[in-house]
């Protein structure tokens, strides 16, 4: 077996004992999370009180992330990761965003993923669903997976169907106005960029920050 096979045979988190079963509770207020924050104050959807979800490093991501090696997820022990391949998973968790459409009838806000990707095609077309069921749901966030792979064609889809309520980045490719590039020191920066405010301190929270879901620059982030 070769280095490579070797190092994705185990394509897991390091923290197995945090992969918890499924649940109705998957989705986690973001006051829970002080990077995050809780209601969002700033942009197109201010007001609204955030929530976020977290899957399995790795084990939902593509083997081309150039993050895999060094994801931040090394460094979350004690983060409870919700296992997608619970038979449950996607029916639990549209009990829970049910149940938050109708907590939050002005508007909410999903992050994903705190961890993990979109693991699948078919897990893309679920949120697809979801975002037609509950039209008071939004979501920002990140991926990995290639701009020309079928998962990261479809995310673009949602992103050009739903601009308002969907907005996710793509991660490693400095191609469209869309990306999200992390920053190396030893890597040539990219122009016309926006390097994260609340990792320099400007602002306490993604919530009180927006450039995320609102700004058509990339987003540079410092190397965790």
């Amino acid at each position: 077996m070769t280095l490579t096979n070797r190092k994705f045979q185990d394509a897991r988190t390091r923290y197995k004992k945090g992969v918890k079963p499924a649940s109705v509770n998957m989705l986690k207020r973001g006051k829970q999370n002080k990077k995050l924050g809780d209601k969002v104050s700033v942009k197109q959807w201010k007001g609204m009180t955030m929530y976020s979800l977290t899957l399995e490093e790795r084990a939902t991501c593509p083997t081309s992330c150039k993050q895999w090696d060094v994801c931040y997820g090394n460094n979350m022990p004690f983060a409870h990761r919700f296992d997608h391949t619970d038979p449950n998973f996607e029916a639990m968790l549209r009990a829970q965003l049910e149940c938050l459409s109708l907590k939050h009838p002005l508007g909410f806000v999903v992050r994903l993923h705190v961890l993990g990707d979109f693991y699948s095609a078919a897990y893309v077309a679920f949120w697809k669903k979801m975002l037609m069921e509950f039209p008071n749901m939004n979501a920002f966030g990140y991926t990995h997976w290639p701009y020309k792979s079928q998962i990261g064609s479809a995310i673009g889809k949602l992103n050009n169907l739903y601009p308002d309520r969907w907005r996710i980045r793509y991660s490693d490719e400095d191609q469209d106005v869309t990306d999200f590039i992390a920053l190396v020191e030893h890597e040539p920066r990219t122009t016309n960029h926006v390097i994260c405010p609340e990792q320099q301190g400007k602002t306490p929270s993604c919530a009180d920050c927006g450039y995320c879901w609102s700004s058509e620059k990339p987003i540079l982030f410092i190397e965790h």
